[in-house]
């Protein structure tokens, strides 16, 4: 008989594929990264995502300079614009919004006339159509209303159609339309909705209702 040639087969052993172990274990990398890509998809760049749409389109945040809003607002607060509000609707008396005044300087500042309407300052108050306006809700009995380079005192004005009249709280130490006239709708960026910082003065920004120019007035609490 001759001899019996020893194999791997037939000693017992079961070959080796060298290429299946490293193959496998880059198919299981593959499927790490996959699944850390959708997870970052998920719940990274997708909520990212739309942070910036809200933010570029929705909502703003800018810091108020100077005191021409106080005391309802103070120097340095952090405040929350809502760029929408005017897209489907017009600023409302009593709003307080943020315009552009230059190419580089913007502005925040109560709305108190509309389109349309007559507005004259006279013995430190505010008067629209001849009527005198009840501004208490913002504004302390002591405040004196004085004129400005562009509306004098005692001489009504008419504000043309898409513009608006907009003073600072604080009439003293406010430049406004009083001294460069009424603001064009177009440069009016949003309405300030809330104070954000500093925290001891955190909250919403009210919107007044003005039910009429003869005394009354009420609070409306939608923002």
């Amino acid at each position: 008989m001759g001899r019996r040639r020893l194999t791997a087969r037939t000693a017992g052993f079961q070959p080796v594929n060298r290429g299946s172990t490293p193959r496998g274990g880059m198919l299981n990398m593959w499927e790490v990264i996959k699944k850390f890509l959708d997870y970052l998809q998920e719940f990274v760049l997708t909520p990212a995502i739309v942070v910036i749409l809200i933010w570029l389109f929705v909502l703003g945040l800018r810091k108020v300079d100077g005191i021409s809003m106080y005391p309802y607002l103070h120097d340095k607060d952090i405040i929350g614009l809502y760029k929408l509000q005017y897209v489907y609707s017009k600023p409302k008396r009593g709003d307080v919004v943020v315009f552009r005044h230059t190419n580089t300087q913007y502005y925040v500042k109560r709305v108190i006339g509309l389109p349309g309407e007559t507005i004259m300052v006279s013995g430190g108050k505010v008067y629209i159509n001849g009527k005198q306006l009840d501004e208490s809700e913002y504004l302390d009995s002591s405040v004196y209303t004085i004129p400005g380079n562009f509306l004098a005192e005692g001489v009504p004005y008419t504000i043309p159609d898409g513009q608006y009249f907009c003073m600072g709280d604080n009439r003293q130490n406010s430049t406004d339309s009083r001294d460069f006239g009424p603001v064009s709708l177009d440069l009016i960026k949003g309405r300030v909705v809330f104070v954000l910082y500093p925290f001891d003065h955190i909250k919403w920004v009210k919107r007044v209702d003005y039910s009429s120019l003869d005394g009354g007035i009420s609070l409306d609490m939608l923002y």
